[in-house]
């Protein structure tokens, strides 16, 4: 018995030791976007032009991916508030309609929701591709939220994507803040939105379409010099590195990290079907041959 026992125990702590770890969720805080959230790492958040059918000529998307899904929290303001019921359905109608559109889906189904008081929709829809997508929109005040749930391994249902949906809480828009809606986004509207999201090596490694290793210097190597070599870069909307730092190794191997770095190239990065720049930070190294 005592035997038995002590072989479900090394057995259970062998398959706790190989199973992947948990993402931790936590909450995420948008002082700008006045709303919360829980979320399963730390997102990006960028603002877009969304075209000129919009009501707002910018909406604000943060976006997260995970293995298992993406999820995207976006929102807009609109210049004039919108309380009869036909206009509310209209405005929802229209969000709903240029989603579908920027993300080629599939309507499934569509029911009214209200959250926390607030008008809304909840809609089931699928990829171009077959994959799930969920999507919530709510009407909080003047500001229009939507938030997604794309399941990437095609599961119907799944409770984080649900717990994402039920934890969001946003603040609505104070008197002072409404009559500046107007005037802020005209000025946002003036601006060059062009911006960069930050990604891990392990992302940009696998978007590569050309990785270039550096040459050995041959003075460093005579002189047993070795190290790894971190190399910033940004990459252009196509795919082309633009820019490129070393930020740390030694500086004897540098010109030769960065010179490769330079020859890099990647596939484009789509945020919301908009190509964006992509900042992420390379490792090379440099060793000895054993």
């Amino acid at each position: 018995m005592i035997l038995t026992l002590r072989l479900a125990s090394s057995l259970l702590s062998v398959f706790l030791f190989f199973q992947p770890a948990a993402r931790q969720w936590k909450e995420y805080i948008s002082r700008e976007g006045k709303f919360t959230v829980m979320l399963p790492g730390e997102p990006t958040t960028v603002s877009m032009r969304m075209g000129e059918e919009s009501p707002s000529s910018v909406t604000y998307i943060t976006d997260l991916r995970t293995p298992a899904a993406a999820y995207i929290l976006g929102y807009f303001d609109i210049p004039d508030p919108v309380t009869e019921s036909g206009m509310i359905d209209q405005l929802l109608d229209d969000t709903r309609d240029r989603i579908i559109k920027i993300y080629s889906l599939k309507p499934q189904s569509e029911t009214k929701k209200t959250w926390m008081e607030f008008p809304g929709r909840s809609m089931m829809m699928k990829t171009y591709d077959g994959k799930p997508f969920l999507l919530r929109i709510y009407l909080v005040k003047q500001r229009v939220y939507y938030l997604s749930v794309t399941l990437l391994l095609n599961q119907e249902e799944s409770s984080e994507a649900k717990g994402f949906f039920e934890s969001f809480k946003p603040t609505p828009l104070t008197d002072e803040e409404i009559k500046n809606v107007a005037s802020f986004s005209q000025a946002e509207n003036n601006k060059a939105l062009v911006h960069k999201i930050r990604v891990s090596e392990n992302v940009a490694d696998g978007s590569a379409t050309t990785k270039v290793q550096p040459v050995y210097p041959a003075e460093a190597k005579a002189a047993g010099i070795t190290g790894l070599i971190k190399v910033r870069v940004l990459i252009s909307e196509d795919g082309q590195v633009i820019e490129a730092e070393a930020v740390s190794g030694p500086e004897q191997l540098q010109d030769a990290a960065l010179k490769a770095a330079n020859q890099w190239r990647f596939k484009p990065t789509l945020l919301s079907n908009y190509p964006v720049k992509v900042e992420v930070v390379l490792s090379f190294n440099f060793r000895l041959d054993k």
